[in-house]
């Protein structure tokens, strides 16, 4: 019976080991599309990553509200003005990462929002 005990404690202890590696691995994959599309589309690319928050998802952002947020962000001085977001399907979840990051003097925070397969971001909004 200590033995089963065992296992049982092994086959938890290895699948939290996995779910804690595979969520590493979506935060890593968030947090490089970030960079590179703060490198693609500020200004100025001289700008320094200091925090990222925990990676998570929603189903509250429509299509359209994902519009809106470009639109505005298209008038923020900081980026470029012809802003480009990869194409790509729709997705109904979408996950999220905030970023807090330093260009010159000024330190920035915002939301970026990614598709489903961590593979583009789709929008991004201050806060």
């Amino acid at each position: 019976m200590n033995t089963k005990k065992t296992i049982k404690t092994a086959i938890v202890a290895l699948a939290v080991a996995m779910a804690f590696t595979s969520c590493n691995r979506e935060k890593s994959r968030a947090q490089s599309l970030v960079k590179d599309f703060l490198k693609e589309n500020l200004v100025e690319n001289d700008f320094k990553v200091m925090d990222f928050s925990k990676l998570d998802s929603t189903t509250f952002v429509s299509d359209s509200m994902a519009h809106i947020m470009r639109a505005k962000m298209a008038n923020n001085k900081l980026f470029k003005p012809e802003m480009r977001f990869p194409k790509g399907p729709k997705t109904k979840k979408l996950y999220f990462i905030r970023v807090k990051y330093r260009v010159y003097q000024d330190t920035i925070l915002q939301t970026f929002y990614l598709d489903d397969e961590l593979s583009r971001v789709v929008s991004f909004k201050e806060g």
